[in-house]
């Protein structure tokens, strides 16, 4: 791991492969950058996963998603070459925004179970639901919370190897209630507005991906896919955790974009 300072604190980076990292990934809500370490060693090239606004080691204040994007742009400053970025649902919205306010700092987008944003009035009934969520994780602590977010049908880890799940609880345990609290609040699916116009239009390779059995999320990658005159990769098998699921299908997509250059056509 390595401690990258930003314009609002310091942000933790876990490196997997030699630098410089060819992929920078981000991960969801309630997890950190370790998440991708199965997805990393499955391609050929290196990643830097840092731990978001609210999660892991890092120490962003405050925990909104306009310190999330500048702490993303400062880690894609030390890139010497434009690197691939790859955001799985809560880091696919901080991925999508990052794209948006620097896209020429990107070499392409891999967005997974992830959204534009949401429209009114969706979007004040979610903030409701969030803040009260967020009050719940501040009530019953870290350890109940994870427990009942994981018997979440959607978030559940059910569909991964027994030792697979017991890893990821326990890396879901290493962040504070505080953290996920804060994370929820500035953070989440009402942070932004529908971006999915600005999307559309992004001049840069993006590659939307969903996992079958996620039917709210396939449906939403196959909208985003179709904006910009192109086809989402859908996982079989795999539910909106693919990360933990499937891993070495991420990994296929990302190995496909690097091997080929990512040649596909750009906007």
């Amino acid at each position: 791991m390595s401690e990258l300072a930003t314009p609002h604190g310091a942000l933790w980076v876990r490196h997997y492969g030699n630098p410089p990292a060819q992929v920078i990934a981000l991960h969801g809500f309630t997890l950190h950058g370790g998440m991708f370490a199965k997805v990393a060693t499955a391609t050929n090239a290196a990643f830097a996963a840092p731990d978001l606004p609210g999660h892991g080691r890092s120490k962003i204040e405050p925990v909104r998603m306009t310190t999330a994007v500048a702490a993303v742009a400062s880690l894609l400053a030390t890139s010497p070459k434009p690197p691939l970025l790859l955001g799985y649902s809560q880091g696919g919205r901080v991925a999508l925004q990052a794209a948006l306010a620097h896209p020429t700092m990107l070499r392409g987008l891999v967005l997974v179970s992830t959204s534009p944003g949401l429209t009114e009035p969706d979007r004040s009934a979610r903030r409701t639901a969030d803040n009260k969520l967020a009050d719940r994780i501040e009530r019953i602590g870290i350890e109940q919370f994870v427990d009942e977010w994981l018997q979440n049908p959607m978030t559940s880890n059910q569909n991964a190897a027994p030792a697979d799940r017991s890893a990821d609880r326990a890396l879901r345990l290493e962040n504070t209630a505080s953290g996920l609290a804060a994370a929820l609040r500035g953070m989440g699916q009402a942070a932004v507005g529908d971006s999915a116009e600005e999307l559309a239009s992004l001049p840069i390779p993006v590659v939307c991906v969903a996992g079958e059995r996620d039917e709210k999320y396939t449906t939403t990658a196959w909208s985003m896919a179709r904006s910009r005159g192109e086809q989402p990769v859908i996982v079989s098998g795999s539910g909106h955790n693919i990360i933990l699921e499937a891993p070495h299908a991420i990994a296929n997509v990302v190995n496909g974009l690097i091997g080929a250059g990512i040649n596909r056509q750009s906007r």
